[in-house]
Formats: structure tokens, sequence, C-alpha cells
């Protein structure tokens, strides 16, 4: 297996992590969940670069069956170190090792942006695709040109914790289409990790070669249209979706729209 990115920040992760925004992935699933046919059931869940298995354990306590995977060894030793309860594998999302297996599927937190190489999104969307259940929700997200531009271009800083601390530095090359960023744990050494930034056709492309049905490219935040000001994209898909539930998920998208149009107005 490749070298592992996250062998050094793996430890150190939750804690870095903290001001993430996990509520609003656990809320939309939550919504999403709702499209499954039978509710009295539990879904089975699959979260795709799971990393420490934040998102999982969130959803635990709403009964989830759920099963986390993700390439990096020293980020699913410590998600099994933290939440020993939670079903956890290495593996790779551009060849996952199921087969019509999950009702809902997640990969969010952009992590298919890590993939630098354009076939992988096709594959990956692929594997999303063969995991899934007719009538199945994957839903997984990106960031934009906009995002990195905004927040990561040629930026550094330093954070202090109880026990550690860390600098970071990032960078932006316009002609790849690749950020960078490096972040030491003084004392430890340097992880460095980099995404690419796609156009959104390569996604949609993937989804239709997957023979996935889109049911929504929106803005993560407002899940509106996308826009220049756009730094986040969420994509619903589903395999084979009955009209039922195209219908249901339009009455769903519409009470997230309310929902973040009234929190953007209290923030």
């Amino acid at each position: 297996m490749q070298n592992d990115t996250f062998q050094i920040l793996a430890p150190y992760y939750n804690l870095i992590m903290t001001r993430v925004r996990y509520d609003r992935w656990e809320n939309r699933l939550i919504d999403l969940r709702k499209l499954i046919q039978n509710e009295t059931q539990s879904p089975l869940h699959l979260d795709i670069a799971c990393g420490t298995g934040t998102l999982i354990q969130r959803l635990s306590k709403y009964g989830w069956n759920s099963i986390g995977i993700d390439i990096s060894p020293a980020m699913i030793y410590t998600a099994k170190q933290l939440y020993p309860y939670i079903p956890t594998l290495v593996g790779d999302m551009c060849s996952l090792p199921f087969n019509n297996s999950f009702n809902i599927i997640s990969c969010l937190f952009d992590s298919i942006n890590f993939l630098l190489d354009e076939e992988d999104i096709y594959r990956s969307i692929y594997s999303m695709a063969s995991c899934i259940k007719e009538n199945g929700i994957i839903y997984f997200d990106c960031v934009t040109e906009q995002m990195v531009k905004q927040y990561y271009n040629d930026c550094q800083w330093k954070e202090n914790y109880k026990d550690f601390k860390t600098v970071w530095d990032s960078s932006y090359n316009p002609s790849t289409k690749t950020a960078t960023l490096s972040i030491l744990v003084q004392g430890k050494g340097w992880t460095v990790v980099r995404q690419r930034i796609y156009p959104t056709n390569v996604y949609l492309n993937a989804i239709k070669e997957a023979g996935l049905t889109l049911l929504a490219s929106v803005d993560a935040h407002t899940w509106d249209h996308i826009d220049s000001g756009t730094v986040r994209i969420d994509f619903i898909c589903s395999k084979s979706p009955s009209e039922r539930l195209i219908h249901h998920f339009r009455q769903i998208q519409q009470k997230i729209m309310i929902e973040s149009q009234l929190s953007l107005r209290n923030d």
C-alpha cells in the first residue's frame, strides 16, 4: 500500500478539526434518510473517507448501521481507538469491496478532491454506484476554486492547543488546479496533503456514466443554485429512483433551502 499521508496527523485530527461543521452533514443525511422506503429499519450506510469516524459516531445515536472506509491505516487505527464499536476498514474509494449493499453512501468533507487524477473521479463514482442498492442515495461533496482562492491561497498561520502546536502553510497552483496544504505538528513532523479542483461537469459526467440519476447539484450552504460565490457543492444522486423518491426529494430539498435561508439570516 502507498505511504500513509495521515500517519503523523491522525492522532491529532479530531482536536484540529473541532471547528468543522459535522452537524450540517449529519442533518443532511438525516433528511436524506427519509427517502429510504422502509423507514422503520435502520439504513445500511457506507461512509467513504470516514477518517477518524466522527460522522458515523454522530449518526450512531439514530441507530444507523454504518461502515466506515478510509485509505489511511492511521486514520482507521485512530477511529478504532476512539469508537471501537464502529466497524471500519482500510480501502480505496476507487475500488470499494462491496456490491449492491447499501441504502445510503456518503463521501463528504471534499474527500473526492483528494483524487488527483481525473480518471479516478470516474472510477470512484462508478464504484459507489456498484455498492448502492436500487432507490439508494449517494451524497458526496467537493470544494470549488472559489474556496481555495478565498481561504487557502498562499496563507500561513499557527494554532495552539493544550498539548501541542501546529503550523499551517497553503498554496494554490491555478495552472494545475492543485491546492497544497502543509501542516506541521511541532515535534512530530509535517503532513502534506493535496487536492485538485475539477469543473462541475466532470462530476456530472461521471455520475451519468456510472448509470446514476442526478437528483441535485447545489450550493452546499444554501441548497440553491450554484453561482460564482459557491465554495462547496453537494451532489445527491440515486440508482434507478422511483417517481415517489424523486417527488419526495424535491420536497426535502425545498425544506432544506428554507432552513438554510433562515440559518444564514441568524448567523
